[in-house]
């Protein structure tokens, strides 16, 4: 997998979280904090271990 599709599925991926979190939680700062800090998870484990098979909301 490039990074050129990591960075596609992470952008396709951040909205939908971020709206989950707010759905569930109702504090956007907070939910948009946490989804940053996935992403970034994301960006360094991705390219090591795989993308995940479940990764998006609902998991």
């Amino acid at each position: 997998m490039t990074v050129h599709h990591f960075e596609d599925l992470l952008r396709e991926l951040a909205p939908q979280v971020l709206a989950t979190l707010v759905h569930r939680h109702g504090q956007f700062d907070a939910c948009e904090d946490a989804v940053q800090e996935a992403l970034a998870d994301a960006v360094r484990q991705w390219p090591v271990d795989g993308v995940p098979d479940n990764r998006g909301p609902g998991v």
